[in-house]
């Protein structure tokens, strides 16, 4: 595996943690959405996960962007925003 799918299973897990925690977040990500994750400060892995997402997106698939503000010390998602796209 890549340096960046195992950032990206790592940011996943992180995730779904937070939304296990904050289940305000869920509630507004429609089913079957494509999660393309947008790290402050990890421009490369960025470009690559939105490009290499995009790429393999559903005809008709809705997109969601979610970005990663802040970590928690301990390597977990502290803050973040979900963001639809039509």
């Amino acid at each position: 595996m890549s340096n960046y799918t195992n950032y990206l299973t790592m940011l996943s897990t992180e995730f779904h943690r937070y939304i296990m925690e904050n289940e305000e977040v869920a509630d507004n990500i429609p089913a079957n959405a494509l999660v393309i994750f947008q790290v402050e400060g990890e421009d490369d892995f960025n470009d690559w996960h939105r490009e290499t997402s995009l790429k393999n997106r559903e005809g008709g698939q809705p997109v969601i962007y979610v970005y990663v503000n802040k970590w928690r010390k301990h390597s977990s998602i502290e803050e973040l925003k979900v963001e639809a796209v039509a």
